[in-house]
């Protein structure tokens, strides 16, 4: 039996585990991956607090140091980070590991609490060859500086155009189109559509986006190829709105 792949999880930490860190690592292990939780901030999210702290650049940086002192990384899953400083450390310490990320901008919460710094522009950087981004409608039309992306194919231009920018694929996630949870995954030279039955999201099942995303890089570091993972990241999500 192959080794358990190692993925690294950098996401914010709320206590409840609605979405964030604790949310990636439950989705890692269901899907048989050794997750190594980085947390880029401590959040409190509650139904009237709310309050967000940076980890400290050398706190993030040792984590990530003796993580990889402690075996090889096969994926990195990219969640909220705070701030440009905390994401230039972030990069400084993996130079070198050859590895997929995947990349979920995540800028603000559900409730429209701000979350991180970073501006698009930060995202477009972290273009490459081996980058997989996972923005949602809203966030796609964010990152391109567009009109509201919406319609099956308004996505799949989105995917496209940032799989111009440098990004080895892009997922643009349907979950928030009334119509039907249709997600597009963009490749270099063409897009497929991932068809899906829209669930009803109980009020305590957060978090599908980081869920998908991580259960993306887990199907990566596991070898599987661009579309397959997808394919089987968007399964994880849907047993997850049906069970639990």
């Amino acid at each position: 039996m192959s080794p358990a792949p190692r993925i690294l999880l950098c996401a914010g930490h709320e206590p409840t585990g609605r979405a964030g860190l604790l949310a990636d690592v439950e989705a890692v292990r269901a899907l048989g991956g050794a997750p190594v939780a980085v947390p880029t901030a401590q959040t409190a999210q509650g139904r009237g607090t709310f309050l967000l702290r940076p980890t400290p650049a050398r706190v993030l940086e040792a984590q990530v140091a003796a993580a990889l002192e402690l075996g090889p990384l096969h994926a990195v899953k990219l969640g909220m980070v705070p701030g440009p400083a905390l994401l230039a450390s972030l990069r400084a310490a993996l130079a070198g590991v050859d590895a997929w990320w995947v990349v979920d901008p995540v800028t603000r919460t559900s409730r429209g609490e701000p979350l991180s710094r970073l501006s698009a522009r930060h995202y477009l950087a972290l273009a490459g060859e081996r980058v997989v981004v996972t923005p949602n409608l809203d966030e796609a039309a964010w990152l391109l500086g567009t009109g509201p992306v919406r319609s099956v194919e308004e996505a799949r231009a989105a995917a496209r155009a940032l799989v111009a920018r440098g990004f080895g694929a892009a997922l643009v996630k349907g979950g928030h189109r009334a119509s039907g949870a249709v997600d597009v995954l963009g490749l270099p030279g063409h897009e497929v559509v991932l068809e899906g039955e829209r669930l009803a999201r109980p009020p305590e099942r957060r978090g599908t986006g980081c869920r998908l995303a991580s259960a993306l890089a887990v199907e990566l570091g596991k070898g599987r190829g661009l579309v397959p993972a997808a394919r089987r990241a968007k399964a994880h999500v849907a047993r997850y709105l049906l069970t639990g």
